[in-house]
């Protein structure tokens, strides 16, 4: 290479690091990239692409289930094959992973494989097999390491056929039985997949209820989806040991009945990821401001250290790919000169269970906490002539809206929900009311206008389900 100096070097190459590194070089900078294991990160290879590869396939094949209804007779009974769906996810991670290494190609990114080491100064040690292959420094460092699985410290965990939401994409079969401890977003979603495929599951929760940050009417509509379905959920239950048991796995747990053990084929640990610091120790011991491994920085995405910028699951957040890549594209505008803030007052949250579940904002609790006079409205499913058409009926769009008619929070459960917020939260980010939602018209049929009919409902005048009490049209319409 020419020089062994940049303008802005990025350790990490997941959603927030390769994001930040083409912002960066956008903006003019000579860019590098360091990447230990794979671009993309853990979002491309084993975590948000893979998972979503993996629950189309098994919602595609719990839908056959429901053939006979649309007149569709399957000449024998379906089967699933594990390995070809293996197949088909690494086929998506390849291309997108191949098209993250087109994307730095393409804007003229340095890329460097190996653990980057990272010390106060902004120099950069690239190791490779514990080998020092490379150095070079930089005006400014994003730190985009992101995270790794939470594997709590108890007996048996480091056992044979545990996995975790980093392990579980490449089994041999489908399992018979899996216990899930932890129920928590990546839990639920990864429960939900295996149930759909053939799989008994059973998901042991520490917390009074699963999916803590939902909802609540939300979580209990959920919860009675996947119950009926067969997935078995024990909450207050706080797992002590894992074991052999034969050929099977037994955990232990303590719960509202006692001690009780539960037995499966596997145990998936699904209780949390921690960030992962891999190559900053230099740092942490030169005075990088941190809370147990999680690196504090402000709005600008600076940490304590001059020229040094952090994001992703290595800083406290919502721990979202899409969060970690809008933290990127501020930190690379930070560290180019540009004076940008992060906003993180409209973050959709998408979970794909099937059905799906999305929000943004307030709960409706957290809502009536904080505003008494706000309102909140539901509108369902069923009343949709595109949801009925398509035989997606469980669930509703909820809307809580405050005293001027603002959209203090949304929430959707049913088809398509992680699409659909994005009107909630655009309309959130450019302070729209719901009057110019509903005045806004809605392509029919479709499932957007659940959408419209959710804010006339919140307005007290939906058109599709009778109104609570009778309101006064306004004039013109």
């Amino acid at each position: 290479m020419a020089s062994n100096h940049y303008d802005v070097a990025v350790i990490g190459a997941g959603p927030g690091g390769y994001v930040a590194a083409i912002r960066a070089a956008q903006l003019g900078a000579r860019t590098a990239i360091v990447e230990k294991q794979y671009m993309g990160g853990t979002c491309l290879n084993v975590g948000c692409i893979p998972s979503k590869a993996m629950l189309h396939v098994a919602e595609t094949f719990h839908e056959l289930a429901s053939l006979d209804e649309l007149g569709i007779h399957l000449s024998s009974a379906p089967t699933f094959e594990m390995k070809q769906a293996v197949a088909f996810k690494d086929k998506v991670v390849k291309r997108m992973t191949s098209g993250v290494s087109t994307l730095m190609k393409g804007n003229n990114i340095d890329v460097f494989d190996g653990l980057g080491t990272v010390d106060a100064s902004r120099k950069v040690t690239v190791t490779h097999e514990g080998s020092a292959v490379q150095e070079f420094t930089a005006d400014k460092i994003i730190l985009a390491t992101g995270s790794v699985p939470f594997i709590p410290n108890m007996p048996g965990v480091d056992g044979q056929r545990i996995m975790n939401s980093d392990t579980c994409w490449n089994l041999p079969k489908t399992p018979e039985s899996v216990i899930c401890v932890g129920g928590g977003v990546i839990g639920v979603e990864l429960a939900c997949m295996f149930n759909a495929l053939g799989t008994k599951v059973t998901i042991l929760e520490m917390m009074p209820n699963v999916l803590a940050p939902v909802d609540e009417e939300v979580r209990r509509l959920l919860v009675r989806i996947l119950v009926k379905r067969g997935i078995e959920i024990v909450t207050n239950a706080r797992v002590e040991s894992v074991a052999d048991d034969g050929e099977m796995k037994k955990v232990v747990a303590q719960t509202e009945k006692g001690e009780q053990t539960f037995t499966g084929e596997y145990v998936l640990m699904a209780v949390s990821r921690r960030p992962n610091t891999s190559g900053l120790e230099q740092l942490m011991e030169q005075g990088l401001d941190n809370d147990r491994g999680r690196v504090r920085v402000n709005d600008k995405m600076e940490t304590n250290l001059p020229g040094i910028y952090a994001i992703g699951d290595l800083i406290h957040g919502a721990g979202l790919a899409h969060v970690a890549s809008t933290e990127g594209e501020m930190a690379a505008d930070n560290a180019m000169g540009q004076e940008t803030h992060m906003d993180y007052n409209v973050v959709p949250n998408p979970i794909y269970t099937f059905p799906e579940v999305a929000f943004v904002g307030l709960t409706e609790a957290q809502a009536k906490e904080k505003y008494p006079e706000a309102r909140t409205e539901r509108f369902p499913w069923a009343a949709i002539g595109k949801a009925v058409a398509i035989g997606e009926t469980e669930g509703f769009t909820k809307v809580i809206m405050g005293k001027y008619g603002e959209i203090l929070g949304a929430h959707i459960i049913g088809p398509d929900a992680t699409n659909l917020i994005s009107e909630f939260s655009l309309a959130m980010r450019s302070e729209l009311t719901v009057e110019e939602i509903s005045e806004t018209i809605h392509p029919h049929p479709t499932l957007s206008e659940g959408i419209r009919e959710a804010v006339l409902t919140v307005e007290g005048r939906p058109i599709h389900i009778v109104a609570k009490q009778k309101q006064t049209a306004k004039a013109g319409r």
